[in-house]
């Protein structure tokens, strides 16, 4: 891919995931603007990636779950570069737990999180998108959407709605050159995913038993590396990507759902 200094903001990008989907698109001559709450782990990012690609990248503090700290930073963006060409949408999980683990603040605080973030950049980046013909949004959601994880209740309501709302704004938007898809990653060697894997264990189970068992379920016979992710990020912000509306699970085929 050739991005040919297009503009990516990728959110929640100092590690995990979304720092992967950063690589990537600066690697394919994106201009990358990264953002975290964590100031620490977003100058440690920026520097690495710096560093790798010999390239300018532009990092934003940025608490997702604030508006104004949303608003911000898309400012910012805009200021430095003049434009928005692509969105990754990315988010951190809410804390594991089933059902009756969680009191009504821990919904709004899932809400707050997942969905509301995802409402303001849409309706941020959407307008310059279209003036400008042309526009790239990915939604990283979780195979959750698709076939719901008992341990992750909270996920599975919420980032539904980002998928609902993604169908309903590609439909708006395709006729304008501005495609929106949502990506469904699953088992990926990354921090949270290991420490969803250690809250399966058990005195008579370790994390290796834990990560053994997972994988007999994954075809491909390995947990994915967030890079994989990262490919097929910078694909669905090309050019040369003409989907629009689609909801693609990467989950190394281990979800049995047909669709």
């Amino acid at each position: 891919m050739d991005h040919k200094q297009r503009v990516a903001i990728v959110c929640a990008s100092s590690k995990g995931l979304g720092k992967a989907c950063a690589e990537a698109l600066l690697r394919d001559n994106a201009q990358v603007a990264i953002c975290s709450h964590d100031s620490k782990n977003l100058d440690a990012a920026k520097k690495e990636l710096e560093r790798k690609y010999k390239r300018k990248v532009l990092a934003i503090r940025c608490d997702l779950t604030e508006k104004k700290d949303v608003e911000t930073m898309v400012g910012k963006v805009i200021e430095t570069f003049g434009t928005v060409h692509i969105l990754f949408n990315n988010t951190p999980g809410p804390k594991p737990g089933n059902f009756f683990d969680f009191g009504d603040e821990d919904w709004k605080e899932a809400h707050d999180m997942l969905l509301m973030p995802a409402v303001r950049l849409h309706r941020l980046v959407l307008p310059i998108m279209r003036k400008q013909n042309f526009g790239r949004i990915i939604n990283s959601t979780s195979i959750a959407v698709k076939e719901p994880i008992d341990s992750l209740i909270l996920s599975d309501v919420y980032r539904v709605g980002i998928i609902g709302m993604a169908k309903v704004l590609s439909k708006e938007f395709a006729k304008d050159n501005v495609f929106i898809n949502n990506v469904c990653p699953a088992a990926f060697r990354t921090e949270r995913y290991m420490q969803i894997m250690k809250l399966k264990t058990t005195a008579k189970k370790s994390l290796k038993d834990i990560e053994e068992e997972i994988v007999k379920g994954i075809p491909i016979g390995r947990l994915q590396n967030p890079m994989e992710l990262g490919n097929l990020v910078s694909f669905l912000a090309s050019e040369q990507c003409f989907i629009t509306g689609t909801t693609i699970s990467v989950d190394g085929g281990a979800s049995r759902g047909l669709f």
